[in-house]
């Protein structure tokens, strides 16, 4: 039972550090929290005192718990707090780099890569002698992470080292930076095993036809191949045709080309990925469909595996509905980038197969075939479609692609319809046959709008804009109607009249007391230019609903009428979305300078690259460090990245 008692005093620890203020009076119990036994205790430590302002003290501090050889978890943790101060920490990071133990030296030669600061890069340059091969790797990978003239120098430099390491740390960094070398310096770093695959992959950045043309043909050689593959990739260029055709020359010798651009495909190096997925391109070979969608895991490889999948046409398209099982065991991501793919792809061809998917009892797949079945202009479409008016889950998906498919085949689908309106309205038929019919739909809406169902009303008031008969009238009786979900769906049909119909309805819907209502009222406001109803826009824009909030900043903005004012104040809304809706739109107000750079430190990865955004187009070089000290304590991957996208810009501007 002691593990529970020390359990629990961790925790008690924990909650007794967690209550202290964040002011300089807590940096004692936060700096020995850095040295506590438990994990947690640590990295709370080491968050706070991440935000709170820095002093020589703490820097000192914190680099003299580095030396404690026999606390690796104070040394880790102090490490972080370091990494995260900016330009504070450097001078000490700095003399660190000259101290008699080459442990210490090599531990500031990786925080200063982390802090990423250009007056580091000097002393790092000079580090690349120590005595040490440690400090002298360390020394070389930070020279990498930070950039600028003098860091590229020194790792050209080090590709004529006689240490190998050094090589190999100059080639990714000056890859990670995106700074191509001569080819003649490069070349022959591309045959030596040790260095090979880095030397690739910086060859990728070089935007030469004679690198290319190098890459295509290293394609076909079993000890460069993948490498080459980490080229393309690294590279982030399409092909070109001439290019592509030179691929498919090389590769056809390979026997088991299939087989290795399979296993490339489910690599987790991202740069391998890449270039196997524009290999696969150049290749147009469909049966790589399927490995194609299995490779997809983030939003960014799909992008690159959705252009793969189209360029593979029906082929390809037809490969991966082969099998509705395979289908049905991809990931979340990949079943989205498949789904996208298959309905651009959607050729009569593919109707059975889809009404297979919409039979297989899976949700998902019944929805893409549904989706799907709309976009193949096939006759045989229609039935399948019809019957799924049966299912709450498919019947919109149903609707929406039976109007599609009312394009090539309007009799065909007003006779399928006709049946269905004749009895107990349901709300998608309702909607569906007012869109296809049109005026003839009159009778349908004047029925739906007395139903009992609510649903029903609803689905009437959207579809008597397509019958053009009294839509005014209809929508001015739905705006007084008991059920919200009835005005919801008049005040949302208000923005799609002019100005003189619309703009009487949004003063109505203005005064509803449903916050969807009232979101929605302001949209339409700004949608017909209701100039009159400013005022309420401003008094919605304090809203406590973030929705009606935020669709107040929005409508006064398409109006024109987003004064100073009340982009501050938006600023000072308790909601997140609000404040990086003002980021959004205050983005040619220096006012907000002032609210932006304190919301650099915000709880929410995305307000803080919202504000870093606005300052990259609205402030001047005076926040610029600022902006690097974000990026430098910056501890989400991808906000990092945005937020030195930022940092760059606005770097670039001034």
């Amino acid at each position: 039972m002691t593990w529970l008692q020390a359990d629990a005093e961790a925790e008690a620890r924990y909650r007794t550090l967690d209550a202290l203020p964040q002011v300089p009076a807590s940096i004692a119990a936060f700096l020995a929290g850095l040295q506590d036994d438990s994990w947690r205790v640590r990295r709370l430590a080491a968050d706070r005192l991440g935000t709170l302002p820095t002093n020589p003290e703490i820097v000192r501090e914190l680099v003299t718990m580095l030396g404690r050889r026999d606390d690796t978890g104070a040394r880790n943790a102090a490490a972080a707090v370091l990494a995260q101060l900016g330009l504070p920490a450097v001078p000490e990071l700095v003399t660190l780099l000259a101290h008699p133990d080459p442990d210490q030296r090599k531990f500031a030669a990786d925080i200063l890569g982390e802090l990423g600061r250009t007056e580091a890069v000097s002393p790092l340059v000079t580090a690349l002698d120590d005595v040490d091969s440690n400090v002298r790797t360390s020394s070389a990978e930070a020279l990498g992470r930070i950039g600028g003239p003098d860091a590229r120098r020194a790792l050209e430099r080090l590709l004529y080292s006689a240490d190998v390491m050094l090589r190999v740390c100059a080639l990714e960094g000056l890859a990670q930076l995106r700074l191509p070398v001569p080819l003649p310096m490069l070349t022959p770093l591309l045959n030596d095993p040790l260095t090979r695959r880095s030397a690739w992959r910086l060859l990728g950045h070089v935007q030469h036809p004679t690198a290319m043309l190098i890459t295509v043909r290293g394609l076909g050689a079993r000890e460069s191949r993948d490498a080459a593959l980490v080229a393309i990739g690294a590279s982030g260029v399409p092909l070109s045709a001439e290019m592509e055709a030179d691929v498919r020359i090389v590769l056809a010798s390979v026997r088991d080309a299939h087989a290795w651009l399979t296993s490339a495909l489910a690599s987790n190096e991202n740069e391998r990925h890449l270039g196997a997925l524009t290999v696969t391109r150049a290749l147009d070979e469909p049966a790589l469909a399927l490995a194609v969608a299995r490779s997809v895991r983030t939003g960014i490889d799909g992008a690159h595996a959705l252009q793969t999948l189209l360029r593979l046409g029906l082929p390809g398209a037809q490969a991966l509905v082969a099998s509705a099982e395979a289908l049905a065991d991809l990931p979340g991501e990949a079943r989205a980038v498949v789904s996208d793919a298959l309905v651009r792809l959607a050729e009569p061809a593919l109707c059975s197969a889809f009404v297979a998917l919409v039979d297989s009892g899976d949700p998902e797949l019944a929805e893409l075939g549904a989706r799907a079945l709309g976009r193949t202009r096939a006759r045989e479409a229609i039935a399948p479609l019809v019957r799924l008016f049966d299912d709450d889950a498919l019947a919109v998906h149903a609707s929406r692609s039976l109007v599609a498919l009312a394009q090539s085949w309007p009799e065909d689908v007003h006779h399928a319809l006709q049946p269905l309106v004749k009895g107990k309205l349901r709300p998608h038929v309702v909607r569906a046959w007012a869109e296809i019919v049109g005026p003839k739909a009159h009778d349908v809406i004047k029925k739906a709008l007395h139903d009992a169902n609510e649903a029903v009303r609803a689905a009437a008031v959207e579809g008597a804009l397509y019958t053009r008969k009294d839509t005014v009238g209809t929508l001015q009786a739905a705006m007084l109607d008991e059920s919200a979900l009835v005005r919801r769906a008049a005040t949302r049909t208000i923005g799609k009249l002019s100005a003189a119909e619309g703009q009487p309805l949004v003063a109505r819907a203005l005064a509803d007391d449903d916050e969807t209502v009232l979101a929605l009222a302001c949209t339409a406001a700004g949608q017909l230019s209701y100039r009159d109803g400013a005022d309420r826009l401003d008094e919605l824009s304090r809203h406590s609903a973030a929705s009606v909030a935020l669709a107040a900043l929005e409508g006064l903005a398409l109006m024109g009428r987003l004064t100073d004012e009340l982009l501050l104040r938006a600023t000072a809304h308790s909601d997140a979305e609000v404040l990086k809706l003002a980021f959004a739109l205050g983005g040619d107000r220096s006012l907000l300078i002032s609210r932006a750079v304190p919301a650099l430190d915000h709880s929410r990865w995305d307000v803080r690259v919202a504000a870093a955004r606005m300052l990259s187009v609205a402030a001047g070089r005076e926040v610029l460090s600022a902006l690097q000290d974000a990026v430098a304590k910056e501890a989400d991957a991808v906000a990092r990245e945005l937020l030195d996208e930022a940092a760059q810009s606005l770097a670039r501007r001034v």
